[in-house]
């Protein structure tokens, strides 16, 4: 699922045809039963065909290139209607490939050819060491360009024992505008914590002229932000933005969209793709995604094998940042020795009919091991649950509790339970493999998975036994459980985790409260969990860490100012840790109504020193709070004026809580 860029660009223009983005010159997408218009004469015809899969990427139909018969040297697909690149100088080539090499590598390119083919020229060309589905946007420009008669084809240099198979759509070829600013998209994950968020966006050159300056600006709630950016944009680079003004989003769904309104001092002249619009939903909290591998594999796969050794390097480098199943199936042949009809259940779920094959978080197919960057963009992404779960053996019998938590309401969702085996040796079929990694031993209470519908901030538990000794279990001290949270309809995994392994659970804690105490201040009050055994506690207000580790049973949280606020305890178990009990309140200040009492403070907003005065009151001590409410300093304060240095603090809102005889006084303090 490799993509070599973000832009992605759909046309639905035939040839010669003037677009809003640009003047498509060629463009092919194989919809039709038969491969019109291309030739394949010269050695290694025999190769090329015309498939009814979307492997590349696009609709059906599309190009393949296969291994057999083994070709070496350079083999061609011609598109025989000549094309005109009279006045043109340079062009843009975009297209999809999907590719799986078997060893070493292979080239691919684009020719083009102004003597009726008997020289060709390359317009563009690149290497390929990794197999992937690739997604090209490139700089297309030959010898050939500015003339108007010229033939393109489609080439493969080397030779095909190296690959499995090469599927090629959508192919265009596109002059673009001067000035074209080309908004891909709005860079906010769909879910955000409530509170302040930036505004972040991607911005494309899909013209000829580097971007040098450019405005834009977003709406949100009905609030409209507008910032200018100073950048330096080659042709067909990119470039992520963000916008200095923050926006506080409420709890709840919120519309948002960014427009580009001028670029270089001036009118973009393509002002179809300056906009973007996402849906945004604000929850009350956010925690670590753990991207979920769902393998299918067989021993008597003979492609299996290489995709089963790169996926173990692949999961021994990365230990602890995915959960991870692999299904034996019954095909191709006599089929795995171990394949069960859960792992059926889930074959059809997804509707396999060939290994391997591999579904990354339930919503990526993929025919080929996960690469790093695949993973390391999943695990940037932001998950509204969380799972724990432990599992202990009795004899052959597993015992497994799981706890599964969301941070929004959620309806229709599944549960799902496995329990694996680690390495296993006795599952030998035709393939040459010997040992084998996460094998799918039992699916609990069963592979349809458990339903679970859930209100925001609590969790759900589920238990269960089961004697192991009537599976295919070799070693039952080599068991792991994978615990995973699936939406059916779209299939998408919103979070999962492996289980502690062959311990008691990791209990929450029980009968948690908050309330305000008058004076200002949060309590969070909780009791042990169910097994008592907890090493301590983990306090968050507003998906901050406020208190770590703590022995206590309660936790005093200052208020910098009224709102809403959400407040979690964990419980830790040493290196483990329990899903989190949140709880919502709406705080007020309780400031003093005595109106003789004032303070001043000046300047405001500051960059070194503060100086803070007290009008007609007796203080004593002067506590300084950021906006989670964290106490960042604490003064004695013995005068009626004194100064602060601010000049270390981060820029930002804080607030200055002064106690008097009279009360306590707060007031706002902005540090630039």
């Amino acid at each position: 699922m490799k993509k070599s860029l973000l832009f992605i660009l759909f046309f639905t223009a035939s040839l010669c045809l003037m677009s809003q983005s640009g003047n498509v010159i060629f463009q092919e997408s194989f919809d039709s039963d038969i491969l019109s218009g291309w030739s394949m004469t010269d050695d290694g015809a025999a190769n090329w065909s015309l498939g009814t899969s979307n492997n590349a990427g696009g609709l059906p139909n599309e190009l393949q290139l296969a291994w057999t018969p083994v070709f070496e040297g350079i083999t061609r697909v011609v598109y025989m209607t000549p094309i005109n690149f009279a006045g043109i100088e340079s062009a843009t080539l975009s297209f999809k490939h999907d590719v799986y090499v078997y060893e070493d590598c292979a080239t691919i390119g684009f020719a083009t050819s102004s003597d009726n083919g008997s020289t060709w020229n390359t317009a563009w060309s690149k290497t390929y060491y990794e197999s992937g589905e690739y997604i090209v946007e490139d700089t297309f420009s030959s010898v050939d360009m500015g003339k108007d008669n010229v033939m393109l084809c489609l080439y493969f240099e080397g030779t095909t024992y190296n690959i499995n198979f090469w599927y090629f759509d959508d192919i265009s070829i596109i002059s673009y505008n001067q000035v074209d600013a080309n908004l891909i998209g709005i860079n906010n994950y769909e879910y955000a914590i409530f509170g302040e968020n930036e505004i972040s966006f991607t911005l494309q050159n899909t013209g000829s002229n580097n971007i040098e300056t450019f405005t834009a600006s977003y709406t949100i709630d009905g609030e409209t932000v507008t910032e200018t950016f100073n950048t330096n944009i080659p042709t067909m680079e990119s470039e992520s933005f963000i916008f200095e003004t923050k926006h506080s989003m409420e709890l709840g769904s919120h519309q948002l969209e960014v427009e580009v309104t001028s670029v270089n001092g001036i009118s973009d002249e393509n002002q179809s793709n300056n906009h973007a619009e996402k849906d945004i939903i604000a929850v009350i909290g956010i925690t670590q995604k753990i991207p979920m591998i769902e393998h299918f594999s067989s021993s008597s796969c003979g492609p299996c094998v290489e995709v089963n050794a790169i996926m173990e390097e692949f999961t021994n480098d990365n230990v602890g940042k995915f959960t991870y199943v692999k299904y034996p199936l019954n095909f191709p042949g006599t089929g795995d020795p171990y394949y069960t009809s859960e792992a059926g259940v889930r074959k059809s779920f997804y509707g396999v009919n060939g290994v391997p094959k591999i579904f990354f978080d339930g919503i990526f197919d993929i025919s080929y091991a996960i690469e790093q960057e695949e993973l390391e963009a999943k695990l940037e992404t932001p998950a509204i649950a969380n799972i724990r779960g432990s599992f202990d053996m009795d004899g052959n019998t597993i015992n497994i509790t799981a706890d599964f938590m969301s941070y929004i309401d959620m309806n229709n969702m599944k549960a799902f339970i496995s329990v694996n085996e680690k390495t296993t040796t006795e599952n030998v079929s035709s393939n040459g493999e010997t040992e084998f990694h996460h094998i799918m031993m039992k699916m609990l209470d069963n592979a349809e998975g458990n339903d679970l519908n859930i209100t925001a901030g609590e969790y759900k538990r589920f238990e269960f036994s089961y004697d192991m000794s009537s599976t295919h279990v070799e070693d039952i001290n080599d068991l792991e459980v994978a615990l995973w949270l699936q939406d059916i309809e779209s299939k998408e995994i919103i979070n999962s985790r492996f289980a502690y392994e062959y311990t008691g659970h990791v209990y929450p804690v029980q009968n948690m409260t908050v309330e305000e105490d008058g004076s200002n201040n949060l309590v969070i009050s909780w009791e042990v969990p169910q097994n008592e055994n907890a090493s301590g506690y983990n306090i968050y207000v507003n998906n901050e860490l406020v208190a770590e580790n703590i022995s206590e049973l309660s936790y005093q949280h200052p208020l910098s100012e009224a709102g809403f606020y959400v407040v979690e305890v964990v419980a830790l178990y040493d290196d483990k840790s329990s899903v989190g009990v949140v709880k919502t309140i709406d705080a007020e200040l309780n400031i003093s109504g005595d109106t003789d009492v004032s303070i001043n403070i000046y300047p405001n907003p500051a960059k070194n020193l503060v100086k803070l005065s007290v009008v007609s009151g007796q203080q004593s001590a002067v506590r300084i709070y950021n906006v989670l409410g964290m106490i960042v300093d604490e003064i004695e304060m013995n005068s009626n004026e004194i100064e602060i240095n601010v000049s270390e603090y981060k820029s930002g809102i804080y607030f200055i809580n002064v106690e008097t005889s009279n009360g306590n006084i707060i007031k706002k303090m902005i540090v630039e």
